[in-house]
């Protein structure tokens, strides 16, 4: 298995990792129905044991995944990735593109089954199936699948969004995978009293004319200090993550307004409440030490989905795939070996 190691990561990612990603992959924009532009990018294996298709997290864009994304393509995978609606390189839904703003989680999933359909899926087919000529009696024309199976990789937010899509579409995805779900989060007060009072910010922003604002204490796109961060342990991955927003400043995201906090906690609450009607194997990498996302209840759903493997990387942080090595490591072991595996 080929995994990039913290002490080669500096140079590699300068010289070799990063122009591959700039260079080699497939990007582009796809317009919705609504207007919205989302930026996607596709690095295509030529013996491709699958395509995996990620879902990030919040604040996150296709270019902060870039070590990721090569290291599954040197283990044999194709990927693709899309910027969710309203960050990375996608269109921004308000004046201040700092807001992290959406008002229902299932407007993500509609555009996930929108870009998947009308953009992978046609790429697929042309880049893949063989059109059956004179082979069938009815002489048809009718192309053949022959693309490997789609896998999902979703981490934290993109958990949430990838949860209610295979719900939604159990066929779509062969396998799923979840890292550090955003299932739950940890809260001072019980989760329906905070969704009541985070209800009350967005009716009250209403009534004061206001078409949004952040949440309290959220601000504009603010690099934290590595040693007050939450997601990551690395610091080399760490430097790396917000030098790369600081080169690329349309990338940054600020805080989450009222209305996107309300909309994940009803997103969250529908996960735990459904869990059971998920029917796509799945596996879910969890962080013992993580701060961000509620363990209890990603465990909780664990015990729920019918066809869920799991694992527990004690000591690691929220970001399993941008951790140290020592996380890192038996994370993406796990991973590669479950979407290697027939």
């Amino acid at each position: 298995m080929q995994l990039t190691k913290e002490t080669e990561l500096p140079e590699k990612f300068d010289t070799l990792i990063k122009p591959w990603f700039e260079n080699s992959m497939i990007s582009g924009f796809w317009k919705l129905d609504d207007g919205t532009s989302l930026h996607y990018r596709y690095a295509h294996h030529q013996e491709a044991i699958s395509i995996i298709v990620i879902s990030s997290g919040r604040a996150e864009s296709a270019a902060k995944y870039a070590e990721l994304i090569y290291d599954l393509y040197q283990n044999g995978h194709s990927v693709f990735i899309h910027d969710h609606r309203g960050q990375g390189l996608s269109a921004r839904l308000k004046e201040n593109p700092q807001l992290g703003y959406i008002t229902d989680f299932n407007q993500y999933v509609t555009d996930f089954k929108s870009i998947i359909g009308d953009v992978l899926v046609p790429m697929l087919y042309e880049k893949y199936t063989k059109v059956k000529q004179n082979k069938s009696s009815n002489n048809s024309g009718i192309p053949e699948q022959a693309y490997p199976p789609l896998h999902l990789l979703c981490h934290s937010m993109g958990s949430a969004i990838g949860a209610l899509l295979v719900k939604s579409q159990p066929t779509l995805f062969s396998k799923a995978v979840f890292c550090s779900p955003m299932f739950g989060i940890p809260t001072p007060i019980p989760s329906l009293i905070a969704t009541m009072l985070v209800r009350f910010g967005v009716i009250y922003n209403k009534l004061r004319g206001r078409k949004t604002s952040y949440f309290f204490g959220h601000t504009d796109y603010i690099p934290t200090a590595f040693y007050k961060n939450r997601l990551m342990s690395s610091q080399v991955r760490y430097d790396i993550f917000r030098k790369t927003y600081a080169q690329q400043p349309e990338l940054q995201l600020g805080g989450a307004t009222y209305e996107w906090i309300y909309a994940s906690l009803v997103a969250m609450q529908e996960i735990r409440e459904q869990a059971s009607k998920i029917s796509v194997p799945c596996l879910i990498v969890y962080s013992g030490a993580d701060t961000v996302v509620a363990n209890e209840a990603i465990e909780q759903v664990i015990s729920d989905i019918k066809r869920c493997e799991s694992i527990l990387i004690p000591e690691a942080l929220h970001e399993l795939i941008f951790e140290k090595d020592k996380f890192r490591v038996p994370a993406l072991t796990k991973i590669l070996t479950y979407l290697s595996t027939p």
